[in-house]
């Protein structure tokens, strides 16, 4: 019904019945600013309508020649065809609310082509966010599980903060790094290559490693605040001059922190990223296309990347996703026996969990990823990390 309103305050000929006049003036508004703004309108040229007086007769109308006793109930394919050449270019989109009547057809599955469409456009170089319970439900249906779409079953909370309301949940990630990190004041010598461990959670496993390694710094990124700063002062207490932490959200703020170093970025781990233990379906949601994308982007050549988990399903999908979202940047590499997995941990150094996981005799899935160099003969620094730790 909404499409209806703009066709009119655009002067498109619709069908008397399905224009509200009372709607008008919000309806002209939005025009006039996508016209102020350069910004196209794509509405429906074509519907899906069903008969009045016979529910079981189905006709597809050009949305300007709707005939009376004919009610729309979904997007045509002319309509469904513009949408998907349209989206084709794109780099961002967002799908809010659904795109069907209430009393639509099987038969017609407007929606579910175009969850298809997006689905696909996902998969490659489009960020989607899919908004709203209907359309949510709709695309889990119909896409693969491996899908990088963005949802958000909160329509009214979207539409809140695209109006421009300050939202608690939001203001929240922003406060996560309201300050400009002073390296100098946090490290002896700022000029040392980093290993950057998201998720670092009580702190043992850099802690272990800035003590075997003094020629590299070492930071901490952790949601949690109560543990950052039990690591801070545990910093304090014994002195380590080569180790930081931050109470932050990485997947939001990775990029800002870490591009602000003056050294060289040479390893990040990701270990054991389990941020929901009742919802197994959600443990992977901590690790989001744009942390890969600066993970890749922030990386100096020939670093590497430490993955690991004890589900092998979470595993799988880091894996998945590195190599899909690192930008053809980073490249798995294979050791031992398996054509995924490490055999051992390569740094000899092991975090709280994993010590966990080991002594109940369970496995743990592991795996590398560099960044690939044109300079095949220069020894990596990251690699003497695992040469030297392990």
């Amino acid at each position: 019904m909404m499409s209806f309103q703009i066709m009119h305050a655009s002067r498109v000929q619709v069908p008397i019945d399905f224009v509200d006049h009372k709607a008008l003036p919000e309806a002209l508004d939005i025009v006039r600013l996508a016209r102020d703004n350069n910004v196209k309108i794509l509405y429906p040229k074509d519907f899906w309508c069903r008969n009045k007086y016979n529910r079981k007769q189905l006709h597809v109308f050009p949305s300007h020649e709707i005939l009376d006793g004919w009610v729309p109930i979904d997007l045509g394919p002319i309509t469904l065809d513009e949408i998907g050449s349209l989206l084709s270019d794109c780099k961002k989109i967002t799908w809010i609310g659904p795109v069907k009547f209430a009393d639509g057809s099987e038969e017609t599955n407007g929606g579910s082509k175009l969850a298809k469409i997006l689905d696909q456009l996902s998969k490659g170089n489009c960020e989607t966010t899919v908004v709203g319970t209907t359309a949510c439900n709709l695309v889990t249906q119909e896409t693969s599980s491996l899908s990088s779409i963005n949802m958000v079953e909160n329509a009214s909370a979207v539409w809140e903060f695209l109006k421009g309301r300050k939202l608690p949940g939001v203001m929240a990630v922003d406060r996560a790094y309201p300050f400009e990190i002073k390296w100098n004041n946090v490290y002896s010598d700022p000029t040392q290559s980093l290993v950057v461990d998201i998720g670092s959670g009580n702190g043992l496993f850099l802690f272990e490693m800035a003590r075997k390694r003094k020629d590299l710094n070492f930071l901490g990124l952790e949601m949690n605040e109560k543990l950052v700063l039990r690591c801070l002062d545990s910093i304090q207490q014994f002195g380590i001059k080569n180790g930081h932490f931050v109470a932050t959200n990485a997947t939001s703020t990775f990029r800002s922190i870490v591009s602000s170093y003056p050294g060289k970025l040479v390893l990040v781990s990701i270990q054991c990223p389990n941020p929901d233990f009742n919802k197994p379906e959600h443990r992977w949601r901590m690790l989001q296309r744009s942390l890969i994308e600066a993970v890749a982007d922030l990386l100096s050549s020939g670093g590497k990347v430490f993955l690991q988990s004890d589900v092998e399903e979470v595993a799988m999908r880091m894996k998945e996703q590195f190599s899909r979202y690192s930008k053809n940047k980073l490249v798995m590499e294979h050791h031992g026996q398996s054509d995924y997995w490490l055999d051992e941990n390569p740094f000899g150094v092991k975090s709280d969990w994993e010590k966990h996981v080991l002594e109940r005799g369970a496995p743990m899935f592991r795996m590398l990823f560099s960044k690939s160099s044109e300079i095949r003969s220069e020894v990596s620094v990251s690699n003497d990390v695992i040469q030297k730790v392990g």
